[in-house]
């Protein structure tokens, strides 16, 4: 089955930010400021993605002037783009260009003082073939006054060699100027540089790769605001008789529907403190536990062997064990919360599904900086082979007096041979009580050793674990009662227009109501090209 919907991978910033300005068109005309200035922060985010942009061109054609400025550019411009001239051997004066798939997007530097030249054209032909948007930019305009003839003649050099389709921008810019006005702190010379709507056209106009995640985040959003609108206007084409009942009717299911969202705001909000409550005892349980299998199963191991004599591996395995744990536990309490999010905003929504309602993009960070801060453990000391013939020694002398003097009351010497053989007899039997206690010992003190990094552990990773579970909890808490502010918003302003329909003449009504109509025709729409990119 053939799909004709361009593929959510396919999706350029350029394609995310003209669905933006189109919903954002639609909430300034529902007029609806919050709608609107949401939309605005989603957009500032999609202009502050990461783009590496490399300047390619001959050289002397003014890329490291244009790099120079770009770099010392107003960093909320362009937040997230990082600038470079596309390598090349010092001196040459050959047409230096980017490596294949190294840049976001290519600004391609040319002189204003001449038209492209074949080489030229072979270059830009040849960035094209790599699918990476390319962009010409007219270098030194302050020096050429006649760069408007250039431009034109670089145009119609494009189109001679099928290079126009689609577009190659043109835009002159004058580092010269640039660099001028940020010093003197002329404004007029930087904006009569190019350099500003250089940055705004790479912002907006270029079409560039998105992060899948992101790209999901604000289609959500773009959802969630259509979804507002569409029930803003909906109950506004209600009010004015298309759905027919007289308007006293229309005002009582007004009334209704403000109450309900009355109500609805009350559940979500119980939902959302009793969920983050249960989260946070499931994933501290879920910590102790895993840590606890852990523990047992390094207890385990030293039943069975004392690690004594190669503890640094030991140790390395029991911290690489905690960490996979760790790592699983932040996985979960991720997964749990999203889970959570999609249970407030059902409630929120009324509905089993929690459609309608867009949800907030949750992620806890990496638990490594709390790990990194957990000690090794501490080597057991277990004694050694020196203190072990001490006390043999000891053990034997005690045996050589003992007997001998036993047998010197039956008229043998302190020192014969049944002194001597209980000496070395004892002494035997002390090594032997030593080494098994002092592997018992050792084997203790490796199980404490234990215990202790599993205190620690849960000591840092736990308090981290509870201090991003509470940010969590205020991010879901933020979303939902801005969502739910626009709700009631939009359902206060739905009882005002049907409070207000009934005075309207016919041709204020008429026109409204086609108005209306086109409105969420025009959502239904947006709202049908957003959903079919996921």
């Amino acid at each position: 089955m053939s799909v004709t919907i361009q593929p959510v991978e396919l999706m350029t910033s350029a394609e995310l930010i003209g669905v933006l300005d189109q919903a954002n068109r639609l909430a300034g005309a529902a007029g609806r400021p919050d709608l609107v200035e949401r939309l605005a922060r989603t957009r500032a985010t999609v202009g502050g993605r990461q783009m590496h942009v490399v300047v390619a061109g001959a050289r002397g054609q003014g890329a490291s002037g244009l790099v120079h400025v770009l770099d010392l550019s107003p960093p909320d411009r362009l937040p997230g783009a990082r600038f470079a001239d596309a390598p090349g051997n010092p001196g040459s004066n050959q047409l230096r260009l980017p490596e294949p798939g190294s840049a976001d997007v290519v600004l391609f530097v040319s002189e204003a003082d001449h038209e492209y030249h074949p080489a030229e054209l072979e270059a830009l032909a040849w960035i094209r073939a790599q699918g990476t948007p390319v962009v010409g930019v007219l270098t030194k305009i302050d020096l050429h006054p006649q760069w408007n003839d250039v431009q034109r003649a670089n145009r119609r050099r494009l189109q001679a060699v099928n290079l126009d389709s689609p577009l190659i921008p043109l835009l002159p810019v004058s580092s010269g100027l640039a660099e001028g006005g940020r010093q003197r702190g002329d404004e007029s010379l930087t904006i009569a540089s190019g350099v500003p709507q250089l940055l705004d056209f790479l912002r907006d106009r270029v079409g560039t790769r998105v992060d899948p995640g992101l790209r999901d985040w604000v289609l959500g959003e773009v959802r969630a605001v259509v979804d507002q609108l569409s029930s803003t206007f909906s109950g506004e084409l209600d009010t004015l008789g298309s759905s027919g009942g007289s308007p006293r009717d229309r005002q009582q299911r007004a009334v209704a529907d403000l109450d309900r969202a009355q109500q609805l705001s009350a559940n979500w909000q119980l939902a959302l403190g009793d969920g983050a409550t249960e989260l946070m005892s499931q994933v501290d349980f879920d910590l102790r536990d895993r840590l606890r299998e852990v523990m047992e199963g390094a207890e385990e191991q030293i039943d069975k062997a004392n690690p004594a004599r190669d503890w640094k591996r030991f140790d390395e395995a029991v911290h690489g064990k905690v960490t996979d744990s760790v790592h699983a536990n932040f996985e979960l309490a991720t997964e749990h919360s999203r889970r959570l999010a999609s249970q407030v905003a059902a409630k929120l929504a009324g509905n089993s599904n929690g459609s309608g309602v867009a949800l907030p993009n949750l992620r806890f960070e990496d638990p490594d900086d709390a790990l990194g801060r957990v000690k090794p453990m501490e080597k057991p000391e277990g004694g050694g082979m020196f203190a072990r013939l001490i006390n043999s020694l000891r053990g034997s002398y005690g045996g050589v007096l003992m007997v001998g003097v036993l047998t010197s009351l039956a008229g043998l010497s302190l020192i014969s041979v049944w002194s001597v053989a209980a000496g070395v007899l004892l002494g035997a039997f002390t090594f032997w009580e030593d080494q098994k206690n002092g592997k018992e010992r050792g084997k203790a003190e490796a199980k404490m050793a234990v215990s202790k990094l599993m205190d620690s552990v849960n000591f840092r990773v736990g308090d981290e674990l509870r201090t991003q579970l509470r940010a969590m909890h205020r991010t879901l808490r933020d979303h939902f009662t801005e969502i739910n502010d626009q709700r009631l918003r939009a359902a206060s302003d739905a009882v005002r227009a049907a409070m207000d329909a009934p005075q309207q003449d016919n041709g204020q009504h008429d026109a409204r109501l086609s108005e209306v109509q086109n409105y969420l025709t025009e959502l239904r729409q947006l709202r049908i090209q957003a959903t079919a990119q996921r």
